[in-house]
């Protein structure tokens, strides 16, 4: 769908997904291990048609934040068209030559995920037979659009995220497409922690707080698949590995407060937290009190 103007002007810029790159209002990518992450917005749909060419890179799967996208897919002998509501999602195989033309607003959240990388999720999320993801457009799912919006929804103005925040959810992510849109079945059942692998968690994290942790080792230490360790692990822990991890972070800066004079700056960086702004946040959320207010009223 180009025009006079555009053949004057010369082809637009595309992006690997093949889309004109021009007048975006956000475009962010996140390394997710398994998968990237996109984000892209704009007011208006990118101009000109999407056409990908037929590759082994694996899939693509979109999440419309928003409503008021619809998009024409042109197939060798016939076109279909799917209005997207806010959580609508698409699946698509790159193995396909894609030809869409796009109208509307545009601002989705995308991911790709190759082959291997779908083995590996598969392996990790106790589903048997999946050799690949069932196409879909114009499907609902919130709870995929509830993932990655938390993914790129950004904190104190900060759109970054923690390795093992990332890590967790795209493990989560990753077992919600092959849960739903893989062609294999579940296998194995749910299972709470023992108490030696509870211990062994506290002593890597605590070994480790200043530096990054995966759910991959985790599961590891527990010698469990990472979809078996995860709901486990919320299971007997009752949050999130993020969460336990930040809890972890918390209870050695409280230790250091209380019994050692070290500079608040120092504690923060001991502790595995970006800054000392970002530990005194994480801090009152917790206690209830600033780390200084918090150490003068225990010396006092």
């Amino acid at each position: 769908m180009t025009n006079a103007s555009s053949d004057v002007a010369g082809p637009r810029p595309r992006d690997s997904l093949g889309c004109s790159v021009e007048k975006l209002d956000e475009d962010r990518t996140i390394d997710g291990g398994n998968m990237t992450f996109h984000r892209k917005r704009s007011a208006r749909a990118p101009a000109g048609r999407v056409s990908t060419p037929a590759t082994g890179r694996g899939y693509l799967i979109g999440v419309s934040a928003s409503g008021g996208h619809r998009r024409r897919i042109i197939r060798e002998h016939h076109s279909t068209v799917h209005e997207f509501e806010e959580n609508s999602i698409y699946v698509r195989t790159f193995s396909d030559d894609y030809r869409a033309d796009l109208n509307g607003s545009f601002d989705f959240m995308l991911l790709e995920v190759s082959h291997s990388a779908l083995e590996r999720i598969t392996d990790g999320a106790d589903i048997k037979g999946v050799t690949e993801l069932n196409s879909v457009a114009g499907h609902a799912d919130p709870v995929l659009g509830g993932m990655l919006g938390a993914l790129f929804a950004t904190v104190d103005g900060q759109a970054g995220r923690s390795a093992l925040f990332v890590d967790q959810l795209s493990a989560a992510i990753g077992i919600h497409l092959v849960r739903q849109y893989g062609n294999g079945r579940a296998a194995g059942k749910g299972r709470r922690l023992s108490m030696r692998s509870q211990s062994l968690l506290k002593d890597l994290a605590q070994s480790r707080l200043a530096g990054d942790v995966t759910v991959e080792e985790l599961a590891g230490i527990c010698q469990l698949s990472q979809a078996t360790f995860l709901r486990a692990f919320r299971e007997t822990l009752g949050k999130t590995p993020h969460q336990w991890l930040s809890q972890q972070r918390i209870e050695k800066a409280i230790h250091l407060l209380e019994f050692t004079q070290a500079p608040l700056r120092e504690i923060a960086t001991l502790c595995g937290f970006s800054d000392q702004s970002h530990f005194t946040r994480a801090f009152v959320q917790a206690m209830g009190a600033t780390p200084g207010v918090w150490r003068r009223h225990r010396q006092s």
